[in-house]
C-alpha cells in the first residue's frame, strides 16, 4: 500500500516533467525559426546601353548606384538584411526604406515594387564635411508601384547622397538629402531594368517584412 502511495506521486512528476520538456521544446523550436531564404538577387539589363560618362568610372558614383540597385531589391522582397544592402547602404537608410511596406501593410495595401534601381544621373561628387565621407548630387526617379510597371512619366528630382567610408575603404550611402534647387527639370536618368523582373508582393503580415538591423560593420 505504501509503495502505491508514493509510486502516484512520482508518476505526476515524470509525467509533469515530460509536459515541461514538450512545452520547453516547442518554445525552443518557434523561437530557433528562420526567415525564409531571400530569392536570387536578379540580374540588371541597361535600357539603351549603360551609361558612360566620365562620372560613372567615380567609385562613390559606382558604390551609389550599386546602393540603389540592392534598396531596390531589398524593397521588392521586403528584406533589409541582405548581404548587399548591408554593404552598400547605411543603417539610417536601410531602417527609413523598411517603413513603407510596413506602412502598406497596416493600410491593407501590397508593398510597392520596382522595376529596377530607381533611375540617377549624377552630376556632381564633392567631398564631405569629414574626412573620409563624400557627397553625390544628382537627379533621380522615384518609380516604385504596386505593380512595378515602368511608368509614363519619369520625372526626376534633385538629391545628394552623403557617402561614407568603411574601415576596409568600402563606400557606402549614409544618408539622403533631397535638393529642390537643383534642377532635374530636362534631366533623363539612364533606366535599368531586373532580370527576372520582379513579381507583385504577396506580403500582407508585417511579420513577413525582415526588418533592418544593426550589424558588424555598421559605425557604432
Amino acid at each position: 500500500m505504501g509503495d502505491a502511495r508514493t509510486s502516484r506521486p512520482r508518476y505526476f512528476k515524470a509525467v509533469a516533467a515530460s509536459l515541461l520538456l514538450v512545452t520547453v521544446s516547442g518554445g525552443l523550436s518557434a523561437c530557433g525559426e528562420e526567415k525564409k531564404p531571400a530569392p536570387p538577387y536578379p540580374a540588371v539589363e541597361w535600357q539603351g546601353g549603360a551609361p558612360s560618362e566620365p562620372i560613372e568610372a567615380d567609385p562613390r558614383v559606382m558604390a551609389a548606384r550599386k546602393s540603389l540597385e540592392a534598396q531596390a531589391v531589398a524593397q521588392n522582397i521586403t528584406d533589409f538584411t541582405l548581404p548587399e544592402l548591408v554593404e552598400t547602404t547605411g543603417l539610417e537608410v536601410r531602417v527609413r526604406i523598411s517603413r513603407p511596406p510596413l506602412n502598406d501593410v497596416a493600410q491593407k495595401r501590397r508593398p510597392d515594387i520596382r522595376p529596377g534601381p530607381d533611375p540617377f544621373l549624377p552630376m556632381k561628387v564633392q567631398p564631405g564635411p569629414v574626412p573620409g565621407t563624400a557627397e553625390v548630387h544628382g537627379c533621380l526617379v522615384r518609380w516604385a508601384s504596386e505593380t512595378g510597371d515602368v511608368p509614363d512619366d519619369l520625372s526626376a528630382s534633385g538629391v545628394m547622397f552623403r557617402m561614407e567610408q568603411l574601415a576596409g575603404g568600402q563606400q557606402r550611402i549614409s544618408s539622403v538629402v533631397t535638393l529642390p534647387d537643383l534642377d532635374c527639370s530636362t534631366a533623363a536618368p539612364p533606366l535599368a531594368l531586373f532580370v527576372p523582373a520582379p513579381k507583385p508582393s504577396d506580403v500582407t503580415d508585417a511579420k513577413d517584412v525582415v526588418r533592418a538591423k544593426r550589424t558588424d560593420i555598421d559605425p557604432a
